[in-house]
């Protein structure tokens, strides 16, 4: 599966925003002046073919078409995993291969964005609440809130951090925050925020070189869960959240990663970010569809994949099932532990059938590859 920074494996981190912004991948709009609100798009990505395809025996796993669907099929799941190494927002080791684009996912946008909502103070005129700052490599980001209509806005200007540049805006509507707080250190807390979240973000490293855009839009719930800690003023405050679930649903989510293009089509993805189990798992289902199988596939994630640790390059068990309505037969990927590593490949000639027609076994390493 080829190493995807977009919206799947960006979109989560899409959750510690350190981010940057591109210039952009398609060609970003600029940001206007006058002390306004900025605006900053990108080029609209073209949807890849989305004809379902046919998942054959012939070949079993030792085709190249099947061992790409499955590939593929298993990574866009992955690719939403929050690349926070804990709930707590720890970042995790920087892989060798991976670049600072590959580790931004959808989980890990969105939980930034919650975090931000979550702890916005309203206004008591209920006016737009603006705020421009700039990045450390140039370019800005503006962070906006409406209470009036309790809506909230971030643009990245080709805001350049650290080498990495995010162009592009994120926008949240129909936002709602409730909280349960206790009222002794030690006590729990729980806080939800909801909204209706549209994103066009562009991801641009220049070394190694990779330009990654995700648009779209969905629906999401974050949840923030803990413990309460002792406030300076005597009183009590909630202490760096133990456990972050995020759930994102919604009916399109197109990216582009250089040529591939990728879309996600009534998807319904849940992240969990658990301290105090010390793992990081990953449930749900999709439609994908890209130009790298040339065509799309159904995907159910069951069992869930889970990280253990947290911020593992690679899940620790789980499986996906990947089925096509332009074939009977069914591809299962599941993670394997010993004796090596790395995922199995069963091919189903009837997705009833209880034997595989054919199995092979692939390291991480062949598996990215794919």
């Amino acid at each position: 599966m080829t190493k995807r920074t977009w919206l799947f494996r960006f979109l989560t981190t899409l959750l510690i925003f350190g981010l940057a912004a591109c210039g952009g991948s398609g060609g970003g709009g600029g940001g206007s002046g006058g002390g306004g609100m900025p605006t900053a798009t990108n080029a609209a990505i073209a949807p890849p073919p989305t004809a379902s395809i046919a998942i054959t025996t012939s070949g079993g796993v030792t085709s190249p078409t099947n061992q790409s669907v499955g590939a593929n099929g298993f990574e866009a799941s992955s690719g939403a995993m929050s690349n926070a190494s804990a709930a707590s927002g720890l970042v995790a080791g920087v892989q060798a291969d991976d670049t600072q684009a590959t580790r931004e996912t959808l989980g890990a946008i969105v939980r930034r964005h919650a975090e931000k909502l979550k702890d916005h103070k309203s206004s008591a005129t209920s006016a737009l609440q603006m705020a421009t700052q700039p990045c450390s490599g140039g370019g800005t980001l503006t962070f906006a809130f409406n209470d009036a209509n309790l809506s909230a806005t971030e643009v990245f200007v080709h805001c350049n951090e650290g080498g990495t540049v995010v162009h592009g805006t994120l926008s949240s509507s129909n936002v709602g925050v409730s909280q349960s707080l206790g009222s002794t250190p030690g006590s729990p807390y729980s806080i939800t925020v909801t909204a209706t979240f549209t994103i066009d973000l562009s991801i641009t490293t220049t070394s190694p070189a990779s330009s990654v855009v995700t648009q779209g839009s969905f629906t999401f719930t974050a949840g923030f869960s803990g413990t309460m800690q002792a406030a300076a003023n005597g009183g009590v405050q909630p202490g760096v959240p133990n456990r972050v679930q995020i759930t994102m649903s919604g009916a399109s989510l197109l990216s582009s990663n250089g040529t591939v293009r990728e879309q996600l089509s009534n998807f319904s993805i849940s992240v969990d970010d658990n301290d105090t189990l010390g793992r990081t798992t990953i449930s749900g289902g999709y439609t994908y569809a890209s130009t790298a199988i040339n065509g799309s596939v159904t995907v159910n994630v069951s069992p869930a994949i889970v990280y253990q640790p947290q911020g593992a390059l690679h899940p620790s068990s789980g499986a996906v099932t990947i089925t096509s309505s332009g074939s009977p037969g069914k591809i299962v990927v599941t993670v394997i532990s010993s004796p090596a590593a790395g995922v199995r490949v069963d091919v189903y000639a009837n997705a009833a059938d209880a034997l595989a027609t054919d199995t092979a076994n692939l390291t991480w390493a062949q598996a990215d590859a794919l």
